[in-house]
This record gives C-alpha cells, sequence and structure tokens, in this order.
C-alpha cells in the first residue's frame, strides 16, 4: 500500500492559495480530517481578497479586514494552526519571484510534509466556470516554491534551512489519482465555508458542496472495490516528491 494512499494523514501540511474561502471551496473537507486525526495545519494566503466584491461602497482596505476575520474564523472551524496572509493585492497576483521567494520563507519556517495548492494548468470547468487567474497564479508560483525552491542549500539560505517536501496534493485538476474521503468532514467543510459571508451573501450553497463531494467519490478510484466507496470525497493529483522508503512512516 503507498504511504500516500486516502488513509494517510500527514504529520504537517501547508495550503497555499490566492484568497480566503478558496481552500474552503474545494480541500476544506480534507483539512478538517486531517487536522482532527492530529496533523498541524497551516494556511498561506496570497492575497486577503481585498477586491472581492460588486459593493462599490467598500474600501480595498475595509473589505481585507472582513475577510481577513471571515478566513480566521473558519480556519478556526477546520481546526487550522495557523494562518498566514501575504498581502498581495485580489486579482493582480503573478507568480514572480518575490512571491516565490516568500513562499519558500513559509515553507522553511513551518516544514510541511506535504504541501496543497490548486492546479495552475485548469482554466476551464464544463461551461459555467473560467478559472480565476489569481488560482492559476497562486498554483504555478506555489509548486514552484516547493520545487526547486525550498529544497535548494544554495537559494536563499537567508530564509532558514531547505527544507524537502514529501508530496504536492493538487487539486481543481482535471487529472486526479487520489481521492480524500470526506464524509465525516463535509459538515464541517460546510461551516467553515460559510463564515465567508461577504462571498456568500445569503447563499446557502451545502447542495452545490455536497453535489461537487459526491460527483467527485463516484469517480474516485476505491482499490476496485465498490463497497469501499465513500459517500463524499475531494479529488487530488498527488506528486510524490520524496521516494517512499525514504519517507518513512507516516
Amino acid at each position: 500500500m503507498s504511504r500516500f494512499d486516502s488513509a494517510y494523514i500527514p504529520k504537517s501540511a501547508m495550503g497555499i492559495f490566492a484568497h480566503p474561502d478558496d481552500a474552503e471551496f474545494t480541500v476544506a473537507g480534507t483539512i478538517a480530517r486531517w487536522a482532527a486525526a492530529g496533523c498541524e495545519v497551516t494556511l498561506v494566503l496570497l492575497t486577503s481578497g481585498n477586491v472581492g466584491t460588486h459593493d462599490p461602497t467598500l474600501t480595498r482596505e475595509r473589505l481585507a479586514e472582513i475577510r481577513e476575520r471571515e478566513e480566521r474564523a473558519s480556519a478556526g472551524k477546520l481546526g487550522v494552526a495557523q494562518v498566514v496572509f501575504l498581502g498581495h493585492d485580489d486579482c493582480e497576483v503573478q507568480p514572480t519571484m518575490e512571491i516565490r521567494r516568500e513562499l519558500v520563507r513559509e515553507i522553511r519556517r513551518y516544514k510541511p510534509e506535504v504541501v496543497i495548492c490548486n492546479d495552475p494548468q485548469s482554466l476551464f470547468f464544463e461551461e459555467w466556470y473560467v478559472n480565476h487567474p489569481d488560482h492559476r497564479a497562486a498554483g504555478t508560483v506555489a509548486i514552484d516554491a516547493v520545487f526547486p525552491g525550498s529544497e535548494m542549500e544554495l537559494l536563499w539560505p537567508e530564509l532558514g534551512a531547505p527544507h524537502k517536501v514529501h508530496a504536492l496534493y493538487v487539486s481543481s485538476t482535471m487529472r486526479p489519482n487520489r481521492w480524500i474521503d470526506v464524509t465525516r468532514t463535509i459538515d464541517v467543510k460546510i461551516a467553515a465555508l460559510n463564515e465567508h459571508r461577504s462571498q456568500l451573501g445569503e447563499r446557502d450553497i451545502s447542495d452545490m458542496i455536497k453535489e461537487w463531494a459526491i460527483a467527485a467519490a463516484s469517480t474516485g478510484s476505491w482499490d476496485g472495490e465498490p463497497d469501499a466507496r465513500p459517500k463524499y470525497a475531494e479529488a487530488f493529483r498527488v506528486m510524490k516528491l520524496m521516494r517512499e522508503e525514504k519517507a518513512g512512516g507516516g
């Protein structure tokens, strides 16, 4: 059995995303599952979502305050240990060397066993959603910070000792190869997402979140055993960056 199978719980994990609520929409069931099992989870958000509104009465500064507060409340429900805001502007994220350097610093500081990010190659979802450019940029810069950035001894030694991430868990991907059972944490995911009222307004999106999770579970590979298929799941493309015999037990 692979160390990175669906039952695997890392000792530590870092989610790298563009905006408050990105993790909640996509991978919060997995985060809640891992955190409940003892994984120390850090969320690094490139922006505070400071233009994510159609309300012209809000300023960027006020919206950033609101969304950071919502994110901290949401992270608390998921069991996230710490949230880091890098403070870049919403809708202007580019995979720059500056942001890569900032992420290398955070990876070396918290030393996550795995990093979760979204797939920078995903552009169109069915016929109703064009992936936000910040999402794609965040996925690119996160991957580049993980490899080769954070593990190279001679690259930015002033940012701390190099750290080798064991695996990348890439979400929102068209080519998943791993599915995580989130049946026990789907309600936690929805509760965390509901903290983001600046984005949801009065909408109840619990049915939509459950429909997505049912679809992921139905298309997943569950060791060839139909009885092993859960009701709800989240899908990832897992990239093993460390040979499992070197990674050791988890």
